[in-house]
């Protein structure tokens, strides 16, 4: 029988190791593990902060741990970020021991290292009274939580005793300076403020967007910020065509308008919106390497007070008098705007609303000063004006009398439609369709309306009021109608998707309506949003826009003109209308999403294959009869030596878009024998015709769709809104792969 070994005193026992898949605090702090790993962690309670309500559904609440490998350097502990509900949060005390599982690591700009709970994480405290002496296990000094699931092994309770008694208590603050911290870390003040309510000797904290770029100055660097309200002890900055004076480059002791005087690079509002803020050290440092113009920050404990003048508030960003190395600037980010801040979204709505406002004032400026300018002249010649003869008229060229015969001929047209409707005041849609005598496609559907089909000539005649019985420039209006694609626009299938710049504008919940009417109207306010994103590194995505010329599907329906003896053969076929295609619907009618289709040859074949199935052979047909004008165009232009268009080249990542026509592209002999004498003189003149295309050539089968009629307002050369125009749009139709 083999001799049994003497059993080892516990007195002389070897320390335990730290437990396996365990790191220690000062492998974190001096970065031997990567950020944004998970790894655990035990310590002892230092210092705590108490729970705090944040922005979300969670609390915060702070710990600060040391362990044997950071006991003998006093500023060497490891913060420790809860984020739970209150009912969850573990209750610490003093020299607690806090075992972590699964904590994240993180960096906060130039701060230590740190960790953060995250929904993977455990935490399991060990009250300091209860912990025995080693070798004995800490199991039942463990209190409860019942959201942690990790049971400590007994190598981990084995360990939180060896530490616990083998750390040195000296490196602890006492029990009444614990509580204090605790207390007064529940006391946190609100200080967040907007900038129209900011008042002398204050500290607040903002979230203003950055009005021009940082100026540095002796050590101090100088900010315009604002959140766009306004506060009538602000400085009051003028438009951005009233210059500064060199050596004054905020404009304050402007007086004249000398001819060689720099502009403000300025990209804030005017009026009494900004804020100047001086920025002491270490903040300037920080602000000069990562805070452009245009850029959103969050400054915290700006003390705000008169300026050396006396006459404007100002603000001042200061060294913290605890935590000397921390920045109290923080540049947010504006890509994610649905877990942004709430405040921050509301910032960004209100520079949206004054850009708005903005442009309007400016259109209207510009305007009185138009007219001012006009009223002088006519006043400065008013005496040339009374002896000068009678001007003549002015002669009309080939383009002003085709345009001025068209609308002679709507005009007659919109009477015409009001006569007939008088005569058949009780005229009632059919409750059945009119059967069809051809077969439509059925590899394409249609969402189902209980309104019958309607024809592309009925959709045309202008809507009457119901009560002054005069004719509507549109209708709010669907319709269900049995059609046939005759033509498309762009006149290349790799133009049917375009780029756009995301601004922060487009992430606001109510941005909908101002980013369709910026689409229509090509708002200046959204043309430099997307400049100033374009500039600081934005995404760009790629979204459908075309238009289809549809022509009713029956060869039945036609207009019926029989004022004429001999009727055109535009007057007796099918009616046509464009309806416009955007993004949302193009994606529910092919069922692709957008790219860059020049740089996408799989799905511009998938694109191809599909509108084939909508207009047939139209596409090469159309591509044959745009081959052969362009040749005739090119030899009229060498027989009569006139000298080849040279369009304005685009900036850098831009594409000309051409708009489809509004009107009928019915076009006379005698017109176009007029458009071709003239040439290509009009710069996109040959995108802004529809191509007259051989139909008998075409091949394609009618399909149902729908299509909604809308108002979008006509602006002239200024700019100026003037008239409502009718258009149409396709929604709710697929093609079936």
């Amino acid at each position: 029988m083999p001799s049994q070994e003497p059993r080892k005193s516990t007195r002389g026992a070897a320390p335990p190791p730290l437990p396996p898949h365990f790191t220690t605090i000062k492998a974190i702090l001096n970065c031997e593990v990567s950020l944004a790993s998970l790894v655990s962690v035990i310590g002892v309670v230092k210092e705590c902060q108490l729970p705090v309500p944040t922005t979300g559904k969670d609390f915060k609440s702070t710990l600060r741990l040391v362990d044997l490998s950071t006991q003998d350097e006093e500023d060497q502990t490891l913060n420790v970020f809860i984020f739970r509900q209150e009912a969850t949060m573990p209750k610490v005390n003093l020299g607690d021991v806090v075992l972590l599982w699964k904590v994240k690591v993180q960096q906060y700009r130039a701060y230590p290292r740190s960790v953060i709970t995250n929904i993977a994480t455990a935490i399991r405290v060990y009250q300091a009274g209860l912990i025995p002496k080693p070798p004995a296990l800490a199991q039942k000094a463990l209190t409860d939580l019942d959201q942690d699931k990790h049971a400590p092994s007994p190598e981990e309770n084995a360990y939180v005793s060896y530490l616990y008694h083998q750390l040195d208590k000296s490196t602890l603050p006492d029990e009444a300076e614990f509580k204090q911290k605790a207390e007064e870390s529940r006391n946190v003040k609100q200080k967040f403020s907007l900038l129209k309510d900011v008042r002398e000797d204050r500290f607040c904290d903002l979230i203003v967007r950055v009005a021009r770029p940082p100026f540095s100055n002796f050590g101090t660097v100088t900010l315009y910020v604002s959140d766009y309200t306004e506060n009538a002890h602000f400085h009051n900055h003028t438009l951005e065509d009233v210059p500064a004076r060199d050596g004054d480059p905020y404009g304050y002791g402007y007086t004249g308008e000398p001819a060689d005087a720099p502009k403000l690079n300025w990209v804030g509002p005017y009026g009494k919106m900004s804020l100047q803020v001086t920025c002491f050290e270490p903040h300037a440092s920080y602000i000069q390497e990562n805070v452009s113009a245009g850029n959103w920050v969050a400054l915290r404990n700006v003390q705000i007070k008169y300026g050396r003048d006396g006459r404007f508030l100002e603000g001042f960003l200061r060294e913290s008098f605890n935590y000397t190395t921390r920045v109290n600037v923080n540049v947010l980010d504006t890509s994610d705007l649905e877990h942004a801040d709430p405040r921050l979204k509301d910032a960004i709505r209100r520079w949206r609303d004054y850009e708005k406002k903005k442009e309007k004032q400016l259109k209207q400026l510009k305007a009185a000063q138009a007219a001012g300018e006009k009223r002088r002249e006519s006043l400065a010649a008013g005496e040339k004006r009374k002896d000068s003869p009678t001007p003549e008229p002015e002669r009309l060229n080939a383009k002003k009398r085709r345009k001025a015969a068209r609308a002679a001929k709507r005009q007659q047209e919109e009477a015409a439609a009001v006569a007939a409707k008088e005569q058949q005041p009780n005229h009632q849609l059919p409750t059945d369709d009119p059967p069809l005598k051809v077969e439509l496609n059925e590899h394409i559907t249609c969402e189902t309306h209980k309104t019958p089909f309607a024809s592309i000539t009925s959709i045309l005649n202008p809507p009457i009021h119901p009560t002054t019985g005069r004719p509507l420039p549109f209708a709010c209006a669907k319709h269900r109608v049995r059609v046939r694609v005759v033509d498309f626009f762009p006149h290349n299938l790799e133009d049917f998707a375009c780029p756009r710049t995301l601004t922060e504008w487009d992430q606001l919940s109510d941005n909908e309506d101002f980013s369709d009417s910026a689409s229509l109207s090509s708002s200046s306010s959204s043309d430099n949003a997307a400049a100033r994103a374009r500039a600081q590194g934005a995404k760009t995505v790629w979204e459908w826009r075309f238009a289809l010329l549809l022509e009713d599907a029956d060869p039945s329906v036609a207009k019926a003109i029989t004022t004429t003896a001999e009727p055109s053969p535009a007057a007796t076929r099918p009616d046509r209308l464009w309806v416009l295609v955007d993004n949302i619907e193009a994606q529910c009618l092919t069922g692709l999403d957008a790219t860059d289709l020049r740089r996408d040859p799989e799905t511009l074949a998938q694109l191809r294959e599909r509108m084939f199935t909508l207009w047939g052979n139209l596409e090469e047909v159309k591509s044959q009869a745009r081959a052969t004008k362009t040749v005739g165009r090119e030899r009229r232009r060498q027989k009569q030596q006139q000298p080849k268009d040279i369009k304005k080249p685009l900036p850098p990542g831009k594409r000309r878009l051409e708009k489809p026509p509004l009107e009928s592209p019915d076009v006379s002999e005698e017109e176009e024998e007029e458009e071709e004498d003239e040439g290509d003189g009009e710069e996109g003149g040959d995108e802004r015709c529809i191509d007259k295309l051989d139909k008998s050539k075409i091949s394609n089968r009618p399909f149902a769709c729908c299509i909604k009629q809308y108002g979008v307002r006509a602006k002239d050369e200024e700019g100026k809104a003037t008239t409502w125009v009718r258009c149409f749009g396709m929604f709710g139709t697929k093609i079936c792969s």
